[in-house]
């Protein structure tokens, strides 16, 4: 990586005091915890890890990113630097959280039974995906997505793998008429970050998320699934 090119956790990092999006969905896979051992899969900037290590949780992450793995140690979170379909763990885990992971590799499926073999027998597996195939778009290109899911590609692709769905549920409803207006309409990448840099509105915006995702469950750009491994 050149070294005037930010990657993508240094720049989640910088705006992670206001990231809104970001707060609401660690709050809710927060929820969705159990056990001891958790596996942080892409941590990006280490939000959700550093919050299970203050919680008690024994946190490992990995990360392609370099950075990535920095930051989180910085936060004192053991890291590990590698790509998941190559990782082989010297222990299992009770809970393995994959975040936005899936919709980046192209063999998506290979990689659920990679996870499914890093559990215990009856752990966890949740995963946060976008949705709504339609919506694919300049912001899921800039982003290096392959793909968007639908409820039943992803229900199968878990349950093929050897996983039993027990929540699965949509949210982030609120962002649904801009990203089809910036990315269909007119093709654009999608103004996060300059969105999460403007306080005021991230605030109101997070608030709103915040109370959309305890009443909606049946739409938003975005699939939280929960499945425990059979």
């Amino acid at each position: 990586m050149a070294e005037d090119v930010r990657s993508h956790a240094e720049e989640l990092e910088e705006i992670s005091e206001f990231d809104f999006w970001s707060k609401v969905k660690t709050r809710l896979i927060l929820d969705l915890v159990e056990g001891k051992k958790v596996l942080d899969v892409g941590c990006g900037a280490g939000r959700l890890s550093k919050i299970l290590l203050e919680k008690g949780y024994a946190v490992t992450v990995i990360d392609c990113d370099e950075k990535a793995i920095e930051i989180a140690k910085k936060k004192g979170v053991v890291g590990f630097v590698a790509d998941i379909d190559k990782w082989e763990p010297d222990q299992k885990f009770d809970c393995v959280v994959a975040a936005d992971i899936l919709e980046h590799i192209d063999e998506d499926r290979s990689v659920i039974r990679k996870l499914h073999s890093m559990l215990k027998p009856g752990g966890y597996l949740i995963v946060n995906v976008p949705s709504y195939k339609f919506l694919f778009g300049q912001h899921d290109i800039s982003l290096g997505h392959k793909r968007r899911y639908s409820d039943g590609e992803l229900k199968a692709k878990l349950e093929e793998s050897g996983f039993k769905i027990e929540i699965q549920r949509h949210w982030n409803l609120l962002a649904l008429p801009m990203t089809i207006i910036v990315t269909r309409i007119l093709k654009r990448d999608y103004p996060h970050q300059e969105i999460s840099r403007i306080y005021s509105l991230s605030k109101i915006l997070e608030k709103l998320l915040s109370l959309e995702s305890k009443v909606n469950y049946l739409f938003g750009i975005s699939i939280l699934c929960k499945a425990k491994k059979i």
